[in-house]
């Protein structure tokens, strides 16, 4: 099974993971307040702290260059299996949108909490999406469906990374 790691800090100590663990499947992602880390592997997680999510559903390749989002969802246990049908529909129009390089979902180990991953060519690309039609129809479908979940928060993340000092 292959589980996604979060963990953030300073620019300055995530560089020094990264450069400690070349080989690893690890990528610093950040935008211009924060940065994170972002490891995929079926082995243990070389961060010592952060969060642990199991990748339930993947499509797709990044490109190594884009703006990546972190969709936090809450869901209570008996909308769960709501939830993963619905996503499966939600996954097919969300396949389709245009400048999207790839998407994961994400359940976490610990709760009935989901992170819906999506790469992105551009920002451009996610906010035509996330203001488009089928956007809409998708929180419709979950407004519909989940009387008290919803989306905590979204982050928007930008990689390959860069270095804050150039700013």
């Amino acid at each position: 099974m292959k589980y996604a790691y979060i963990t953030s800090g300073t620019e300055h100590f995530l560089r020094q993971i990264l450069a400690a663990h070349p080989t690893r499947n690890i990528t610093l992602l950040q935008n211009f307040g924060d940065s994170i880390l972002l490891e995929e592997t079926e082995a243990a997680t070389v961060f010592r702290e952060g969060n642990t999510y199991r990748i339930t559903h993947s499509y797709g390749e990044m490109k190594g260059h884009g703006t990546v989002t972190f969709e936090y969802l809450h869901l209570r246990s008996e909308e769960v299996p709501i939830f993963q049908k619905l996503y499966q529909s939600i996954s097919l129009k969300l396949h389709e949108a245009p400048g999207l390089q790839c998407t994961q979902l994400l359940q976490s180990r610990t709760e009935s909490k989901y992170l819906i991953l999506t790469f992105w060519d551009s920002g451009n690309a996610y906010q035509h999406w996330k203001n488009g039609a089928e956007h809409n129809k998708i929180m419709d479908l979950i407004r519909q469906n989940s009387s008290q979940s919803g989306f905590s928060h979204v982050d928007v993340y930008h990689f390959p990374e860069y270095f804050h000092d150039e700013k």
